[in-house]
């Protein structure tokens, strides 16, 4: 079985493919490994970083909310060392970073050892109140995204300690440097050990393009991000830690890494800004905009969670609001009523879906067009209904 180094090799030298399940960022390869002295690196679907230190570990994420998945990251931790937990550290208040330390505090409780510091950015509590405001939606939006039922944890253990810009823990003779940068959230926290020159970047460096334009989520912040990536590249690590996939070792490996994605979301950034400037719409933007080719050809850049077309419109969104810059789409008529306009231009629903079908399962506008009949059928289904009532109430067989 090859180590995590050495997948790491396989991947950044081209002879395997993160499009591979077994090689994507998000692959659970349930295993754990000492990727620096003191500090062990588990992979699973999230990862989690545990430091040995003399008063304790240090845990820098907890791992998923997922009651099996957080069971295995407690297990895989326990393989690596038996000391207590003294602190855990969130990068951000995400589900599947921020809520398994369940099996931990149960575990503390059980052997009567102290209950362990949970330290997080400032943000990271509202956060947390927001998932629990949102729960329905949340359920929803996750559920048809990994197409498995899921329900919305609503019970997170909040930090007991922030901070705001920076803070530098001290625990057990180790330190650990915690700073905040916006990025794929407004809680992020990126963390530096000098004494092992290993880097934890949580979901600033997945392993794929940024998820900086997830069409479901909150505001994401492209610009700050490629600042805090470029802050992290002057460190010199030796070691990377990423949020999803495999670690990168080697100095200059990820100082690469780390420079061309800042890069990569920089050019995005700053060609959108560019034609915003000039009045172009949103289509005009997304239609123009691109990634450098030789970044876009990147093992760690590919568009395999998220895509540069939603980064592109996420910029809009953040530097411009919600409004597409067309007009016809400020107010737009009801979508049942295009749809209806539609299929009476087309001749009926039938010559639109026809059409779909000769356009291909995969093009873009046949989905468009597949949409329209959805809206439209309800809709009759509706009026059939009401018409089929009405006639009954019209000869008194109402009951």
């Amino acid at each position: 079985m090859a180590t995590l180094q050495e997948l790491s090799d396989l991947l950044l030298s081209g002879r395997a493919d993160m499009r591979d399940p077994a090689h994507h960022p998000f692959a659970f390869l349930d295993r754990i490994e000492e990727v620096a002295p003191g500090v062990a690196f588990y992979k699973a679907f999230v990862n989690v970083t545990a430091v040995r230190t003399a008063e304790g570990l240090v845990l820098i994420d907890t791992g998923s909310f997922h009651p099996a998945q957080h069971d295995r990251s407690f297990a895989a931790v326990r393989r690596f060392a038996k000391d207590p937990i003294h602190t855990a550290i969130y990068t951000h208040g995400h589900v599947d970073h921020a809520y398994g330390l369940p099996p931990f505090l149960r575990e503390a409780e059980a052997q009567r050892w102290a209950r362990p510091a949970i330290v997080g950015h400032v943000d990271v509590a509202p956060r947390m109140r927001r998932y629990i405001e949102t729960a329905g939606y949340n359920s929803a939006i996750n559920t048809r995204q990994f197409g498995i039922p899921l329900e919305w944890p609503v019970n997170p253990d909040y930090p007991t300690a922030t901070y705001r810009d920076e803070l530098r823990l001290r625990v057990g003779g180790r330190e650990l440097e915690l700073h905040h940068a916006r990025g794929e959230t407004d809680d992020h926290t990126w963390v530096w050990i000098p004494d092992a020159r290993t880097l934890c970047t949580g979901d600033l460096f997945i392993w794929a393009a940024p998820n900086a334009g997830n069409p479901q989520k909150v505001q994401r912040y492209a610009s700050d991000w490629a600042e805090a990536l470029r802050t992290m590249a002057a460190r010199e690590a030796q070691v990377l830690l990423p949020g999803h996939g495999v670690p990168i070792f080697g100095a200059e490996r990820v100082r690469a890494a780390l420079l061309d994605t800042a890069d990569y979301l920089e050019s995005l950034y700053r060609q959108t800004l560019e034609l915003l400037n000039r009045g172009a719409n949103v289509y005009e933007i997304i239609e123009t905009v691109k990634p450098p080719a030789a970044l876009a050809e990147r093992p760690y850049l590919q568009p395999i969670y998220d895509e540069p077309e939603f980064i592109v419109r996420n910029v809009v969104r953040c530097l411009g609001g919600w409004y597409s810059g067309v007009p016809s789409e400020l107010k737009p008529a009801p979508r049942v009523q295009q749809a209806r306009e539609l299929a009476a231009l087309a001749g009926g629903i039938a010559p639109l879906l026809a059409r779909a079908e000769k356009r291909g399962r995969r093009d873009q506008y046949a989905a468009e067009l597949k949409a329209y009949p959805r809206c439209v059928e309800p809709a009759l289904k509706r009026r059939r209904a009401r018409d089929k009532a009405n006639a009954r109430r019209e000869r008194g067989g109402w009951r």
